[in-house]
Formats: structure tokens, sequence, C-alpha cells
């Protein structure tokens, strides 16, 4: 009796803790590196794709001196971030430090690039978790 109790009782565990992990999300999201192009600029973005406090590294190519800031949309709520100004880190490598994300959920991540060829806003997507 107790082996049939046991062919009845793990499924039933499997089953609750893959409903757990669905409703809490998973597993925690780890660092992201993303990357996007514009017409005159590449941008790979490494930070870690939570709402809060965070540091964002930008990396631009061709590196040369410009003026680098980063905010966040997330389209489908209208929800905007204000821009937060990044200081150089290196040739081509700025870190923007502040809250980027206020929620969970799918954003779009824009990178300003200023510099003597002009501006551009080079976009890039993230999944935001807890």
């Amino acid at each position: 009796m107790s082996r049939r109790r046991g062919y009845v009782v793990l499924p039933l565990l499997l089953i609750a803790a893959g409903v757990a992990w669905l409703v809490l999300g998973g597993p925690a999201p780890g660092p992201a590196e993303l990357h996007g192009r514009g017409t005159r600029h590449a941008v790979t973005v490494r930070l870690e794709p939570r709402p809060g406090l965070l540091e964002a590294r930008v990396e631009i190519h061709p590196a040369a001196p410009a003026e680098v800031s980063v905010f966040a949309v997330m389209p489908h709520m209208g929800h905007t971030t204000p821009e937060i100004a990044a200081r150089g880190d290196g040739p081509g490598r700025y870190v923007a430090r502040g809250e980027l994300f206020t929620m969970t959920g799918v954003w779009e991540i824009g990178v300003r690039v200023r510099d003597t060829s002009g501006t551009e806003v080079i976009k890039v997507t993230t999944l935001v978790g807890e």
C-alpha cells in the first residue's frame, strides 16, 4: 500500500513544485549582457535587471569621448524612468548608477550617446525580475 501511495504522492509533489516555481517567477535573474547597434555606434550594456538601485556598465564602439546616459521605458505600461548620466570608466566605457526599473516585466533600455558626430539613442530590451 505504501508503494502505491508513493506513486501518487511523488508526482503531486513535483507538480506542486513546478506550480510554485511558475508563481514565484522561477530563478532569480542574474547579470545580463545586452547588445545594440545604432547608425554610428554599437553598445554593450551589463547590468543585473531588477527593480531598485543598480549599476549599468556601458561600452560604446568605436570608443571615443562621448556623453552617455541611460533611461528605461516599459512600452506596454507607459512607464518611463529619468535619464541617468554615466561617468567615464576608461576608453569607451561608462558607468551609470541609479534606479532604472520601477517594476518587473519587459523594459527597453535607451542608451543616449552624444559625441562630435551627433546624438543617437540605441535601444536594447531586457526582462526585469525580482
